[in-house]
This record gives structure tokens, sequence and C-alpha cells, in this order.
């Protein structure tokens, strides 16, 4: 466990891999305190930010630090984890937080589109409804940036199969799944809660 101040500090966590940091705060950091934003606010990135703002001025008022256990999801977000008391977790984005920063970049290079299970679970409507996409948009998009769909199987859930193979047809590209251990999500959270502690000892 690690403190800041007098109180615990905070996670603050997207909800696309809420699941998976509980599963890790249950062992590892059962004092600490985890608040979880809708993974949705993304597709809004300003809602985002001020979602995120407004949960780090109330937790830093608290008299908590805060770790946002995020990539650099908005425009904002650098400045925001320039705080005193808070620090952002170091990866482009969930996938690289999950993979880690080889492995990540190795698979996107190769032309991965990464897909966490909060997103596979929506199945196809994830594409049609949250990001705007009918199918021709869809094939034509993931087709111009990617070669194919890689489910993140981090073994929260049953690997959703159907529903994939109905992501796949919509966006005309294959899938596959990959399970991916805690390891990495670990050890990025455990890096920013000791640079949070570094923080407050400095100041």
């Amino acid at each position: 466990m690690t403190e800041s101040g007098p109180c615990p500090p905070t996670l603050v966590v997207c909800s696309v891999f809420a699941a998976e940091v509980e599963a890790l705060w249950q062992i590892h950091w059962p004092a600490l305190r985890i608040r979880v934003v809708r993974s949705m606010l993304h597709v809004c990135p300003a809602r985002l930010g001020e979602q995120l703002e407004a949960i780090v001025e109330e937790e830093r008022r608290s008299g908590r630090g805060v770790v946002l256990v995020y990539g650099d999801c908005y425009v904002g977000m650098r400045q925001l984890a320039a705080q005193p008391g808070v620090v952002l977790t170091k990866g482009a984005n969930c996938a690289e937080l999950l993979l880690g920063r080889e492995r990540y970049r190795r698979d996107a290079r190769d032309g991965a589109y990464f897909l966490l299970p909060e997103w596979a679970q929506r199945g196809e409507r994830f594409f049609a409804h949250e990001l705007g996409l009918d199918r021709a948009n869809a094939r034509g998009l993931m087709g111009d940036l990617h070669r194919l769909i890689v489910y993140l199987d981090t073994g929260m859930l049953p690997v959703p199969q159907e529903k994939l193979r109905a992501i796949a047809d919509y966006c005309g590209l294959p899938w596959e799944s990959r399970a991916t251990p805690l390891d990495c999500l670990h050890s990025a959270i455990s890096e920013a809660l000791g640079r949070l502690d570094e923080s407050v000892i400095a100041g």
C-alpha cells in the first residue's frame, strides 16, 4: 500500500478495464479508493476532460492523491496530471497499458486494432452507434488503417466469439483472441503510485 498525506490515494479508472484494475486492487491495494469513469466519454473528449477535471479537483480537496489510470486520452490530460498530487500512468492508451510498450508498438505496426472486453460486449453496435460508422464506412476506415482485430482476453470474461464474429464481419477484417495477463497493467499502476509517493516526499 502507498499513502499520500493523511488519506490513501484514489485510482481514477476508465471503465474499459475497470474489472481488471479492481481484480488487481483486491490483491495489491485494498486500502486505496477507486473511481470509475465511463469509457464512452472518449467519443466526446471535451466531456471526458470535464469529468476527469471535476473528479481530480474533488479528490485533491479531500486531501487525496490521484493516479489517473489512463493513456493520453484527451488534449488536457498531461496538464491535468501535472498538478501536485496527481500522476498519470505511462502508456499511450489502454491497450498499451495492458500489453506493455514493446508488444503494443510491435502489434500496432503490424496493423492490429485492439479491442477490449467492454467494447467487444457491444458487438457491432460499438461501431454503428458509439462510433457512428455504418458498415461501408467501418469497412473503409478499418481496412485503410488495420489488417486484423485483436481481442485482448484479460480472463475477466469468456471470449464473446459470436460478437467478435459480428464485429469482424461489420468491419471486413479477420479477428483473433490473445491472452493478455495483467502483469503490465499492474506494473504501470505500481510505477505511478511510486511517482505519487515521490511527489509527496518532494513536496
